[in-house]
């Protein structure tokens, strides 16, 4: 527990008081902000309000104020720097996951034994993508917690019945769904549980529905405005949903299925993944039943993802406490079979895990360095804050926050999302800047790596002009010496997974414009920014 609390601590305090995840920045943690005026209705239901209501009650409690009283001064404080916040809700993701390693440990060893709870608490502890979003304020590790307890009240509305069980897993159920929507899949398995049950206890009928309100109950709880802005919220989830169907730029079309299965092989390491269809087969042949309502969320969630056209592979963590739990089962069943001694049961265990963690500790470790350095996004803005006049004009790629330019530099663009901007690339945009004086430009791998994934030839060739009529004054390199480019993508290349990483953030190139002055014209005016 305290290596993994501080694998996830250390540099996690990365960028501030510059916000470079783009979900991390307007997600959550502004919405939690902005709920510090007084009103507690966060008016966005692209996601389930669950982590900005705890940001937003941990601010306020740290700020000393009491709802419904506004707290002006204190808003104005984190509109200006906005670092407490932040580190506040990365801490409760933080949090959230290590109570989620904890629960599974307790739930691992109520279901079969202490080895497969002790070993099903390690790989979910120390498993990559679980701990690299537990240093973002977002709520994929925090969904992490109510999906297992979910699961363990689902099995056992199987095997026992009791109604507390029904609501154990209805509450886990709201909850889940209260960080995440697509958690909502849990309610298959719990009506598969429920049916089973029934066969042989007609009461389950009841006790089902008593799980159905409890879901309600808690996510209505969690997230309460979602039924007072009726329309509004179900409009929102809508367009949620029609943007995951719709291909994003940088993305090329790949089977998802594949991706998907490929992903617990960094995601949640090579080993553990293996481990756990061991112990999917291991489970399956002593009790089907269990084996099945444990395989189904991981089987629905990998059917359920690949129908959509975007991929990312932390969109599968809700079923990865599922299969740290059936990693668990094998190593345990493996070190078993060692001997009858339980010592040397223990060290065969030990053993286990140590192969077994040793691939995703090493990229834990290693990303936790490499955010605990200064990132080159601010490298970059250090250059400019020498070399530039307050208020001087250059463009620059949408990879950084609004607050990158405040007070002292003008944007050259209005800001788009990134795959918007790559979009509208295009060899004459370079005429414009001539024009309105606009002579630096900075440019950034996230951008650029898009359009390159993309093949978006307009975007490419806009490139290759700027570098032939301009001069290259600065470069900031996120790789160690020596080390291969890193191609781009929205996974492991953003997570600093690779060892390639030195730092944080993208190559940051900045050019100065050949042929461009930024003097204004005698008895003249700019022309208006170049807006793309």
């Amino acid at each position: 527990m305290a290596a993994g609390l501080i694998v996830r601590l250390y540099g996690i305090d990365h960028g501030l008081p510059y916000v470079y995840n783009y979900d991390e920045l307007y997600h959550f943690t502004n919405r939690a902000i902005r709920m510090l005026g007084g009103d507690l209705n966060p008016h966005y239901f692209d996601n389930p309000s669950t982590l900005t209501y705890l940001i937003h009650f941990a601010l306020r409690f740290g700020y000393g104020g009491a709802w419904p009283f506004g707290l002006q001064e204190a808003l104005g404080e984190l509109r200006a720097d906005p670092s407490v916040a932040y580190l506040t809700g990365r801490s409760i993701a933080t949090a959230l996951c290590m109570l989620a390693v904890v629960s599974l440990y307790a739930i691992g060893r109520r279901l079969w034994g202490t080895a497969e709870g002790l070993a099903a608490a390690a790989i979910l502890c120390f498993a990559f993508l679980p701990v690299a979003y537990s240093r973002l304020a977002l709520t994929d590790a925090g969904v992490l917690l109510p999906v297992s307890v979910a699961i363990y009240g689902i099995v056992k509305v199987r095997e026992d019945g009791r109604r507390r069980y029904f609501l154990l897993a209805g509450a886990g159920i709201g909850l889940a769904v209260g960080f995440k929507y697509t958690a909502g899949l849990l309610v298959v398995p719990f009506l598969v549980a429920a049916a089973l049950r029934a066969r042989r206890d007609r009461t389950a009928f009841a006790g089902a529905a008593l799980g159905g309100l409890a879901a309600a109950v808690v996510f209505f709880a969690t997230t309460p405005f979602f039924l007072v802005d009726l329309g509004d919220a179900l409009a929102e989830v809508r367009d949620q949903s029609g943007d995951a169907g719709a291909r994003k730029a940088g993305q090329q079309p790949e089977n998802k299925l594949a991706f998907y299965l490929r992903s617990l092989t960094w995601g949640l390491g090579l080993g553990a993944a293996l481990a756990a269809a061991g112990g999917l087969w291991s489970e399956i042949r002593r009790d089907p039943v269990r084996a099945l309502l444990l395989a189904l969320l991981p089987v629905l969630f990998v059917v359920y993802l690949a129908g959509a056209e975007r991929f990312f592979a932390r969109w599968l963590l809700p079923a990865y406490p599922v299969l740290a739990l059936l990693a668990g089962v094998a190593l345990a069943r493996l070190a078993r079979l060692s001997s009858k001694r339980p010592v040397v049961r223990a060290g065969a265990l030990a053993l286990l895990l140590a192969a077994v963690l040793a691939q995703p500790l090493a990229a834990d470790v290693r990303s936790a360095r490499v955010l605990a350095r200064e990132d080159t996004r601010q490298i970059a803005r250090g250059f400019l804050d020498d070399r530039l006049p307050p208020g001087g004009r250059l463009v620059i790629e949408p990879s950084v926050p609004p607050n990158y330019f405040r007070g002292r530099f003008s944007r050259g663009f209005r800001l788009r999302t990134a795959g918007k901007y790559i979009t509208v690339l295009g060899p004459r945009l370079i005429d414009r800047y001539r024009r309105a004086g606009y002579c630096v430009i900075v440019t950034m791998s996230t951008i650029r790596g898009r359009a390159e994934v993309a093949n978006d030839r307009k975007a490419l060739a806009y490139y290759r002009r700027l570098e032939r009529e301009s001069e290259l004054v600065f470069r900031a390199l996120p790789y160690r010496p020596g080390a291969e480019r890193v191609p781009f993508d929205f996974n492991r290349s953003l997570l600093y997974y690779s060892a390639a990483f030195e730092r944080p953030g993208p190559e940051v190139k900045i050019y100065r414009l050949g042929g461009c002055s930024d003097q204004l014209p005698p008895g003249r005016g700019w022309p208006p920014p170049p807006a793309v």
